[in-house]
């Protein structure tokens, strides 16, 4: 009998693996909503007229979503997720029946907050939590009600919102983070896309699965890993642009951690072949928008971008479209990107919302790894050719930071830590130098390719170049704090901090004041500021 038995479950075995059904129906105030694209992210299936749908699947993503219709918002699981997706729970064999509600919504005039790289972990040393409370989320709100006046909001999330490698030292994950942006009262609904820090650093040594694994948490809470969604006849995509590997070496500096938390920074064939499928049912002539964790080309920082040869293929999934705008974080920058070879993205890289991963010391700005403000993004999608704003959290209030470098060298020569600092680090740029007399220092990250950079003291032009001199604010910020006699050298303060986007140029005077200005390709002017000189370097400092 036991043969028999083992000889029936051996015939039935492809059956069993080609999985089961999932079927519900997608309405909205009772009524069904037709049309709808539903995905189990490998193939997509429409509602009929009742609003019903059924697909064969082997459940591999374990999720089942649809992609909102224009005037529709799925109805919420929390203040802050739609619910536009849902788990896949049963054996891949059994049925599962899956509803979707949708709530009709007026989506003309809408806006997008932008966030990216928050890094929230409920460490103590770092005083993240309470720092995106008090910092971040009040000018999330001001900017979400003034933008609200006009139409709805919603926040696309770019990646990194967690951070793997403290998940268990705090008992904080994906989830965590979700439900205390939840409890912090954030104004607007999320959609999100996962970075590499958005997986589970203890899954480790399964091959290719351990990308799928280790993301059980981020799918658990925000669904899919690549979706769309339509609003207000735009159509928003988002791409999981992360193969997470975490092998090698453990890191037993925390808890829980099974390898070095490496990565790939690509999309995984399967997910590209989905975007070919849901394309088929985006009109030529709609709005693009493609929200990634990695950025599609980096003409500043090459390892911070896809793989050689995915632009060439995403370029020829949307062959059909000639704009498709590109929204990044993941560098911990900003910068306005191009690719002459595929000029069809226009590409928007943004800085951390944390700033750099909320390393600052107390009483200090948060900056970039750029030295670029700390900021969030914000889009009114009513303009016809969209550009996001940059909204400071702390800062200058402007796209800029200029220093007169003969302040800076003053403040090297006469701050003990600083001195500290060039004893450890002599290979770092030492503005007390005298080659540095006089310069006019500008780190400029509202500089987009195209654009020309002037300097000009008493009307007369100064030769600018660029370089990847050190950055000072970054020093005094992140290095100099704590520095004493026995202090040691560190690997990773021992280069400069360089950016893509600094300008310098030699004044002939000590205290004439110099005008900065950028102009684009037509000859507008889109940034002028008069740096008065000499200028205090502290009042950058705190």
């Amino acid at each position: 009998m036991k043969k028999v038995l083992a000889i029936a479950a051996f015939l039935l075995l492809p059956f069993l693996l080609q999985g089961g059904v999932v079927k519900g129906r997608v309405s909205s105030e009772g009524r069904p909503v037709a049309g709808v694209q539903v995905s189990d992210g490998r193939q997509i299936v429409l509602t009929d007229a009742r609003g019903r749908y059924s697909m064969k699947t082997d459940k591999a993503d374990s999720i089942v979503f649809i992609t909102t219709p224009s005037g529709y918002i799925a109805e919420p699981i929390d203040p802050v997720r739609p619910g536009f997706w849902q788990l896949l729970t049963e054996k891949p064999c059994k049925t599962e029946v899956h509803d979707f509600n949708l709530v009709p919504q007026d989506q003309n005039g809408y806006s997008v907050i932008f966030i990216t790289d928050c890094h929230l972990a409920d460490d103590p040393s770092r005083n993240c939590l309470e720092r995106f409370r008090k910092d971040v989320l009040p000018v999330v709100k001001r900017e979400y009600e003034a933008a609200a006046a006009k139409g709805p909001v919603y926040t696309m999330n770019l990646g990194d919102f967690s951070h793997d490698r403290y998940w268990y030292d705090f008992d904080f994950n994906e989830a965590d983070a979700e439900r205390f942006l939840v409890s912090c009262g954030y104004p607007s609904p999320v959609y999100t896309v996962t970075g590499n820090h958005d997986n589970d650093g203890a899954v480790a040594g399964l091959g290719e699965r351990t990308d799928f694994v280790s993301a059980w948490n981020y799918r658990h809470t925000w669904g899919p890993g690549c979706y769309s969604v339509n609003i207000g006849g735009d159509h928003w995509i988002f791409m999981d642009t992360v193969e997470y590997i975490n092998d090698g070496d453990v890191d037993k500096r925390h808890k829980n951690i099974n390898g070095k938390r490496n990565y790939r920074c690509r999309i995984l064939d399967k997910d590209i072949e989905w975007l070919r499928k849901d394309l088929q049912y985006v009109r030529k002539d709609s709005r693009i928008f493609l929200c990634t964790h990695v950025p599609l080309f980096n003409d500043a920082f090459k390892s911070e971008r896809l793989e050689d040869g995915q632009v060439a293929v995403l370029d020829d999934v949307f062959k059909d479209y000639p704009t498709v705008y590109v929204y990044s974080g993941h560098t911990h920058k900003h910068l306005n990107s191009s690719s002459g070879k595929y000029p069809r993205f226009k590409q928007f890289i943004f800085a951390a919302t944390s700033g750099n991963m909320w390393n600052h010391p107390e009483g200090y700005q948060a900056i970039e790894s750029d030295s670029s403000d700390q900021a969030i993004n914000v889009m009114d999608c009513r303009e016809s050719d969209p550009r996001p704003r940059f909204v400071h959290i702390t800062g200058v209030g402007k796209m800029l930071r200029a220093y007169d470098i003969n302040t800076v060298a003053e403040y090297y020569r006469t701050d003990p830590q600083c001195r500290i600092f060039h004893r450890l680090y002599p290979n770092r740029t030492w503005f007390a130098d005298p080659e540095f007399e006089n310069m006019v220092y500008v780190n400029y990250w509202g500089y987009a390719p195209g654009q020309k950079v002037e300097m000009f003291e008493n009307g007369k032009p100064l030769k600018v170049s660029r370089k990847d001199y050190d950055e000072p604010l970054a020093a005094i910020t992140y290095v100099t704090p704590g520095l004493n006699e026995g202090s040691t050298a560190s690997k990773s303060n021992v280069k400069n901090r360089r950016t893509s986007h600094t300008f310098v140029a030699t004044a002939s005077t000590s205290d004439a004041p110099v005008v900065f200005r950028a102009t684009d390709a037509e000859g507008n002017v889109v940034c002028e500021e008069e740096i008065i000189r000499p200028k205090v370097f502290n009042q950058y400092i705190h």
